[in-house]
């Protein structure tokens, strides 16, 4: 791909050009300078700990032709193009998108934030368009696909120059649709900035990510900002149940939908039954089943089933199709052995996602069917939220196992600390402590298969495929080796 500079600084503010050529070409743009090519723009910017006009002359020697600063370099090379901004951030969103050829201008972008359940709407979403007939992109936690090719993905929001080339890909291949995940943290790195939004989901926000926003006011605040950066051409579907709905409705410009179980809203659904093959529910008064299980995934099968009909589908051909739809990898996922052990795997990793999903597993577990935990919790992130997760599971389960998650440059066993560092009144068995996540879930199925009256819950990664562990990632995967140790029994 080729854009001249003409094309792609059109809207950007500038403060001083040096050696800028309108017809100047580029075929790339990139912000780490180890992925610079030849004739490509290179865009320094301020990290949390590094700067990146520190590698101006990096990306220089590795082929970029313009630069894209905050500060001029005080040596300047006369073969290449100095645009300097106030923010590299800003205005790589506008650039990036100007690259691609505005692709937000031609397909309906539809972003899901919240505390909980955006993957899962958004892999709802994708899967009832594509039944529906609609060609469509989605862009989650578990992967980027397009189409039947999928991308491989590391942030929950990808930067701003690879939402623009996925979404532009989607386009030339007749894409009309998107559903990508927003986080708290894309939202305040601006990862979004410059897209332009068909409509925004709010599905929740509890206690998580108070490592990176420090208060839960910043919290909220950055997600309420997404909200109130929509169009009124826009429209804002949100859940009306969760207790800070007053707060993220206000000053929302897009036009407001609300969605809901316990109170009067737009789209409302009522639980009928649920067990561990799915749920019965009415939706506006409509009944159907679906596969998937618990209060929380009818939450998010009311939000996909609101932002179709918002976005123009029939109700009959949506509540047709809901049927069909399969659980999401790594959340709720059931695992049944020949001999009736049961395991759910779910990527619960924040205190309110861990009470819901054991919540949910009591209302439908028999009540002589005791629950075996086996979690742990992330290095280098919320220490706050550890002993909540495990009071939590101290006090909802019959066994818990205290296990490594992704302890990251921490040492597990000051993790294991934090997560026992609570009082309960109630008194029960010793937790154990495992460290080895692997012999965690064998010691976990173990137990349930010398008493089958156990179901077993593994929290915390679900789909995710390794540990991290002192700056390096090992192939782990809990699916994988349940299937493993369940076919052995």
């Amino acid at each position: 791909m080729k854009k001249t500079l003409k094309n792609v600084f059109k809207n950007v503010t500038i403060l001083k050009k040096i050696g800028f050529i309108s017809n100047k070409f580029i075929v790339g743009i990139y912000i780490h300078s180890n992925n610079v090519k030849k004739n490509s723009m290179f865009f320094a910017k301020k990290g949390e700990i590094t700067d990146g006009h520190e590698f101006i002359n990096e990306a220089i020697k590795r082929g970029a032709n313009t630069i894209v600063c905050e500060k001029i370099p005080i040596c300047i090379n006369k073969n290449i193009t100095y645009i300097l901004v106030k923010n590299t951030i800003v205005s790589l969103g506008i650039i990036s998108s100007n690259f691609y050829d505005n692709p937000t201008k031609k397909i309906k972008l539809i972003g899901i934030t919240g505390t909980n359940g955006k993957t899962s709407i958004a892999t709802i979403l994708h899967q009832l368009f594509y039944k529906m007939g609609e060609d469509n992109i989605l862009i989650s936690t578990i992967e980027i696909r397009i189409l039947s090719n999928k991308y491989k993905t590391i942030h929950t929001t990808p930067n701003i120059i690879d939402i623009n080339k996925y979404l532009y890909l989607g386009i030339k291949k007749k894409c009309k649709y998107a559903f990508i995940e927003v986080s708290s943290h894309g939202i305040d790195q601006k990862r979004i900035y410059g897209l332009l939004f068909k409509g925004g989901v709010f599905t929740n926000i509890t206690h998580d990510h108070l490592d990176y926003h420090k208060s839960f006011h910043h919290y909220l605040f950055t997600k309420k900002f997404f909200f109130n950066s929509l169009p009124n051409k826009s429209f804002a579907l949100i859940n009306c149940d969760d207790k800070h709905y007053d707060k993220i409705i206000k000053e929302i410009s897009a036009k407001l939908y609300s969605y809901g179980l316990k109170k009067n809203a737009d789209f409302n659904a009522k639980i009928l039954q649920t067990n561990f093959y799915g749920s019965s529910i009415l939706i506006n008064g409509h009944k159907i089943f679906t596969s998937l299980i618990g209060k929380f995934n009818v939450y998010n099968i009311l939000a996909s089933y609101a932002t179709s009909i918002l976005l123009g589908k029939k109700k009959d051909e949506i509540l047709k199709i809901i049927n069909e739809i399969k659980p999401v990898n790594g959340r709720f996922e059931q695992f049944l052995s020949n001999s009736g052990i049961r395991v759910i795997v779910d990527y619960a990793h924040n205190p309110n996602g861990l009470k819901t999903i054991i919540k949910s597993i009591k209302e439908i577990k028999k009540k002589n069917v005791r629950l075996i935990c086996v979690i742990g919790c992330g290095g280098n992130r919320d220490v706050i939220k550890r002993s909540l997760m495990g009071k939590i599971v101290y006090e909802e389960c019959d066994i818990s196992i205290f296990t490594s998650d992704n302890p990251r440059e921490e040492d597990p066993y000051k993790i294991f600390m934090d997560m026992k560092n609570f009082s309960s009144y109630i008194e029960k068995k010793p937790i154990l402590t495992i460290l080895s996540r692997k012999k965690a879930i064998k010691t976990a199925i173990k137990i349930a298969n010398k008493n089958k009256k156990y179901i077993i819950l593994i929290a915390g990664k679900g789909h995710e495929n390794y540990q991290e562990i002192k700056g390096s990632r090992y192939p782990f995967n809990d699916i994988k080796i349940i299937k493993n140790f369940l076919n052995k029994k």
